[in-house]
């Protein structure tokens, strides 16, 4: 019988890098690349995809170098293989004299104010604790306010944000209380919105896409940059009472800057999962964990860092590109957004999307794959860290397809995380991992696209496909349950520190029991809306001039055949005699 390891005794590390630390738990191994599922990640084009590995070994660590084009080097300059490291050795990957750099330090406790807000701990997809994007005093006995004008104390350059958009004040006893100025998008405390509320240590206040912690006299801010993850936790649907199961427990995890292809046959579940992970038709049981916050429970404030293309363009096609962006950021941000920050806003998408030469063209007469770009810059514009797309492909011939796909590419490596339902199978090649559902709601399979037919011992798509449609009955899930595979892409991606004791289980009772839904953002004033939609119409009407010119002709037209059908009596009675003969 084969004795079971026991347990590790490594000493627990900080890996200390550029972009934040790293703290190591013996309990896992550590894989480091340039895949943004890797636990530590580096963006230098020197850096293998999978480059090392850091596991523990008995009482000690190993750093071993998975075979990576430009190596991995110690200190002294030699080139490592397989080596022991420890607090204080020092690590370069891809470049022994200016490669990206890692420190291991010995973990010694660390105060509150270093670690991370509370409410956001528990990252799922990795053990990196995130930085303070800024560290202030509060000041005694006064009051700081927050917005996006540059008169405010603390500012936050995010359109979302109103210019005076809230107040933290400090009271008599000495705690503090935060204080809504009538914001467009809200002022939240724990990831429910609040007029009024006083705050405690530790809890977490949310301003457009900033979250606030105070802790003890300092108030650290954390920026939503759009390099989040998600981690889905055992999700499940079911209908008619609990007879007929739509989906059953998904579990997979999406790293930062990642591009995920959710594919299957029909009836797989794929719309009832795009619907519990954007939130708007919250999943029965289970979890899903916005960069370490439960999605459900905080939904109010972190809905409108979540974009959703639908698969049908909902756009006016008479009007320009960008007099539909213009229209829809009028919508979108605050009443007291100026009209050069919105066209600035505006501008930025047009370039981002590639969309500068079609600026000025009519919607009708784009391509299907720019109609999907103006599509996914309406989403832009409020700069969503998750981006979900429904069949963004459908329709599009194979060029367009690919276009399209690589656009969303794009997208992911420029800091966001992006996730598309599609049936095609053209472009899977530039997904950084591929969900594939069975029959049921089931995972049968996630991982990177390149291991995939692979992994079901098919040769093309089309095969697995309609294997899949012909034998619902097989059980891809158990044989996805059981394969390394799961272990590495599931299994290890999901690990993070707490993440299998009380954190994620306190996340996923919550989740089970999810809040109802939060009410949408404060509507601005109904005549600014009317003073929008009805300009937005009329721009429509006018820019169909063939629609506008028979609008204008048609009474007197009517009026004219009327007045030779009556003939030289046109009275009330010949008059309608006529309208009805017409």
């Amino acid at each position: 019988m084969v004795q079971r390891p026991g347990v590790p005794t490594a000493p627990e590390l900080v890996l200390e890098t550029a972009r934040g630390s790293t703290e190591m738990s013996p309990g896992r191994t550590y894989h480091v690349g340039r895949d943004p599922l890797c636990d530590i990640c580096f963006e230098d084009a020197r850096v293998s995809w999978h480059h090392a590995v850091l596991r523990p070994d008995g009482d000690h660590w190993t750093v071993e170098d998975e075979n990576s084009t430009n190596g991995t080097w110690a200190a002294d300059g030699h080139r490592v293989r397989v080596e022991n490291v420890g607090p204080g050795s020092e690590l370069r990957f891809g470049n022994a004299v200016d490669g990206p750099r890692a420190v291991l330090v010995g973990r010694t406790p660390q105060p509150p104010a270093g670690g991370r807000p509370s409410a956001v701990t528990n990252p799922a997809m990795t053990s990196t604790f995130r930085q303070p994007t800024s560290v202030r005093a509060v000041p005694a006995r006064t009051a700081v306010r927050i917005g996006r004008d540059p008169g405010n104390d603390l500012v936050i350059d995010n359109l979302v944000v109103s210019r005076r958009h809230a107040e933290l004040r400090a009271l008599a006893d000495g705690t503090y209380e935060i204080v809504d100025l009538g914001s467009h998008n809200g002022t939240y405390l724990n990831g429910a919105r609040i007029g009024r509320a006083r705050i405690a240590e530790g809890d977490i206040v949310g301003i457009g896409h900033s979250a606030f912690c105070l802790v003890g006299d300092r108030l650290l801010e954390y920026t939503d940059t759009g390099e989040v993850s998600l981690d889905v936790q055992d999700l499940s649907v079911t209908v008619d009472h609990g007879r007929k199961t739509l989906m059953d427990g998904v579990t997979f995890p999406v790293g930062a800057k990642c591009l995920l292809a959710v594919v299957g046959p029909s009836g797989a579940g794929k719309s009832t999962l795009l619907g519990a992970l954007t939130g708007l038709r919250p999943a029965d049981t289970g979890t899903v964990l916005y960069d370490g916050r439960d999605l459900y429970h905080d939904y109010a404030e972190l809905r409108s860092r979540i974009g959703l293309v639908p698969q049908d363009d909902i756009l006016h096609a008479q009007l320009t590109v960008r007099r539909a962006l213009v229209y829809a950021a009028e919508l979108r941000f605050p009443q007291d957004t100026s009209r050069a920050e919105r066209e600035a806003r505006v501008d930025e998408v047009i370039r981002e999307l590639g969309l500068v030469q079609r600026a000025d063209q009519p919607i009708h007469s784009l391509s299907g794959g720019q109609r999907k770009r103006v599509s996914v810059a309406l989403e832009l514009l409020t700069k969503p860290s998750l981006l979900f797309l429904d069949e963004p492909t459908s329709g599009l011939d194979p060029g367009m397809d690919r276009s399209v796909m690589h656009m969303l590419r794009g997208l992911a490596d420029d800091g966001r995380t992006v996730i598309v339902v599609t049936h095609s199978v053209l472009s899977l090649d530039v997904c950084d991992r591929l969900l594939f559902l069975a029959p049921g709601g089931r995972v049968a399979y996630f991982g990177p696209p390149q291991e995939a037919l692979g992994f079901f011992g098919f040769n093309e798509w089309p095969e697995a496909f309609e294997v899949f449609e012909n034998d619902r009955e097989r059980d891809w899930a158990g044989a996805f349950r059981g394969s390394p595979v799961h272990r590495r892409y599931v299994d290890q991606g999901a690990r993070g520190p707490g993440s299998a004791a009380g954190g994620a289980q306190a996340a996923q009772a919550a989740g089970a029991a999810a809040a109802p839904p939060a009410p949408p953002p404060k509507a601005q004033s109904w005549g600014s809306q009317l003073s929008t939609l009805v300009r937005r119409y009329a721009a429509v009407l006018s820019a169909d001039r063939t629609f506008l010119v028979i609008m204008v002709a048609l009474p007197f037209m009517m009026g004219a055949m009327a007045r030779a059908l009556a003939g030289n009596v046109l009275d009330v009675e010949t008059a309608l005699n006529a309208l009805l003969i017409l």
